[in-house]
């Protein structure tokens, strides 16, 4: 039996100003991590994983994003985002160009709300909005543009910002993308993505690393921020001592 092919899109791109009003938060930045805490899991389920962006510092216009799952075949799309609104606006809220509820596109969108909100996600209204942004409207495949909160409240900002909850949503997007394929979802082991084991590839790297100080030995699948860098270039005496 031929694989699923999923096509997975981190929206927008680098130079984005979406982000939260105290700066401390970057939309571009979430979905990309997203991306990469979400794609292995699925790769896990034996599912093709097709991405609109090859690297973080790509920026591809929404048009050439459709194009990407149209060329590819794909069996569905799932584009990657958190929303903006007023301060009290809260919420996981999956968007799809249309009705019916009986379409393929929102039976999709139906599967990953139920698996997000059985998780514990506060969902904004139904879960469920339609809109017709040009990356659902211009994709062959069902689609769905998934806002997994409001970078503009508060509350969800916290979350967004929290590497734990970014591992549970992308667990429960994994798992709603298993439900409508009818898959059923295999716990991954440690070679296909367990998120406090490096994978086999790294891992005598992430051994010495941890060995030697550089990291503290958890989170190795984590994505760095720029101040975690900051501490691994200070801990390897790669930075100049002030005044220097």
């Amino acid at each position: 039996m031929s694989k699923s092919i999923v096509c997975l899109d981190p929206g927008h791109g680098p130079g984005c100003v979406n982000g939260s009003p105290d700066g401390s938060y970057k939309e571009c930045e979430f979905t990309w991590d997203l991306y990469t805490r979400l794609r292995p899991l699925l790769e896990a389920q034996g599912i093709i994983v097709v991405g609109t962006r090859k690297q973080e510092s790509d920026y591809p216009g929404l048009s050439a994003r459709a194009s990407v799952s149209n060329r590819a075949g794909a069996d569905l799309f799932v584009s990657l985002h958190s929303n903006a609104a007023g301060s009290s606006a809260r919420g996981f809220v999956a968007f799809t160009s249309a009705p019916p509820e009986t379409a393929a596109r929102n039976r999709l969108a139906a599967a990953i709300i139920n698996r997000i909100h059985a998780a514990g996600v506060v969902l904004w209204g139904s879960g469920l909005a339609h809109e017709m942004y040009t990356v659902l409207a211009s994709t062959t495949a069902p689609a769905v543009l998934l806002e997994y909160g409001f970078h503009t409240n508060a509350q969800d900002l916290a979350l967004l910002k929290d590497t734990a909850y970014r591992d549970k949503l992308a667990q429960a997007t994994c798992a709603g993308i298993c439900d409508y394929l009818g898959l059923e979802v295999k716990e991954p082991d440690q070679e296909s993505g367990q998120p406090n084991e490096p994978d086999s590839w790294a891992r005598e790297a992430w051994s010495k690393a941890a060995a030697a100080g550089i990291f503290d030995g958890t989170r190795p699948r984590d994505g760095l921020t720029r101040q975690e860098a900051a501490v691994v270039l200070d801990r390897l005496g790669l930075l100049p001592e002030k005044g220097a």
